[in-house]
């Protein structure tokens, strides 16, 4: 809890979430829970597996040469 509070406004919260793995499951249930409130995210879903990463430019894996980078799961 006291991360919680300590962190909230910083950014440090989404990426403790991704190590422990526990991403997927708490931000699925916020969403329900702020469905309630915010109809203009119906539909919307966190992605195990997916969500966690962004894709890594093609231009960028292109000017690394073969094999140097892998583009992350999912894209």
């Amino acid at each position: 809890m006291e991360l919680r509070l300590e962190f909230a406004m910083e950014g440090h919260r989404f990426f403790d979430l991704v190590r422990w793995g526990i991403a997927a499951k708490i931000l699925n249930a916020y969403i329900a829970r702020d469905l309630e409130l915010r109809r203009f995210m119906t539909g919307a879903v966190f992605n195990a597996g997916k969500d966690e990463y962004w894709p890594i430019p093609q231009s960028q894996i292109d000017l690394q040469g073969e094999n140097v980078l892998v583009q992350n799961p999912g894209y």
